[in-house]
This record gives C-alpha cells, structure tokens and sequence, in this order.
C-alpha cells in the first residue's frame, strides 16, 4: 500500500490518469449528447470515448478551458484537482450538464463548492465507483462520477458500478 506523505502530496491531486475502461464505462453510463466539451484532454481516454464531434481543450496543446466560452450541452472530464472549485465555477458557466470524476469527498470538503452545488449546479447523480485503487488511482478515497445539472434542485441518486477484480 503506498502512504502519502506531506512530501509527496506537492503537485499529487493533479497526476491521476483514467484507465480507459473507466472512462467508456462512465461515458456509457451518463450517455451525453449535443455538443460536448473535454476540457482537460490529456492523453485523451474520455475524449475517445466521446462522439466523434467532441469539442476538447488541453493547456498544453495551447487551448485553455478558462478560456473557453462556448455554450455546451455536456462537459465530461477528470478535472485538475487542485484547482475543482474553478473548474466547477467555469464549467457551471458553460456546460448545461457536467460530470466530473473526483474523490468523493473533494465536493464535501469546501464550502464554496458545496455553494456552486447549492446555488448553481445540482447533483443529479453519483456514479460511485469504489476506491481510487479500485479504478487505478493511487488513492484509496471513495471516487465517483458526478453529475451536476445547471439550475437542478432535486433529489439525486447514488448508483454503484464495480471495477474490483
């Protein structure tokens, strides 16, 4: 088991890579359609698991998502953990429907995103997905799917979906 350490947590929350398994089982799951975002591509396993028409942003191939404003239907993505709350903010302001695959308890931790959620984006669903290891991060925090829905105030559902072998 791998312990972290306030050492190695510099930098840690952001190096998480989808296994593409996780990515087409989520994407499968949330069935997105009209025009959909990735906006942190990075080696591209939701972007192709997405329709072929998929709009991306990546900062290292010179396309910021901070600096994308075009109306969306759908973002799905593993965001940058570091920074959830701007993402959640941006994403919010241009998607209609966003799924974002985090620990668990990065929402509930931070006031301002539980505001977003409250005042902004409802949860609609979270896709529960075991721990970090169960999926192939090197976390054991719960991980789930979640998707928020502009202008929603409903109840939500949690759902479960297995990767343990």
């Amino acid at each position: 088991m791998v312990m972290t350490t306030a050492s190695s947590m510099k930098d840690y929350s952001d190096v998480h890579y989808t296994k593409p398994e996780v990515a087409q089982a989520i994407v499968n799951h949330f069935s997105p359609s009209g025009i959909i975002l990735e906006p942190f591509r990075g080696s591209g396993v939701f972007y192709r698991a997405l329709p072929d028409n998929t709009l991306w942003c990546e900062i290292e191939d010179g396309r910021d998502f901070y600096d994308f404003n075009e109306q969306v239907d759908w973002i799905i993505t593993n965001p940058t953990w570091s920074d959830l709350t701007n993402v959640m903010k941006h994403a919010f302001s241009v998607a209609e429907n966003t799924v974002l695959l985090i620990p668990l308890s990065k929402l509930y931790s931070s006031v301002p995103r539980m505001k977003l959620e409250r005042e902004v984006a409802g949860v609609k669903e979270q896709l529960i997905l075991g721990s970090g290891r169960d999926i192939g991060f090197d976390i054991g925090f719960p991980m789930a799917a979640i998707h928020f829905q502009r202008g929603y105030h409903g109840i939500f559902f949690n759902t479960y979906m297995s990767f343990k072998e």
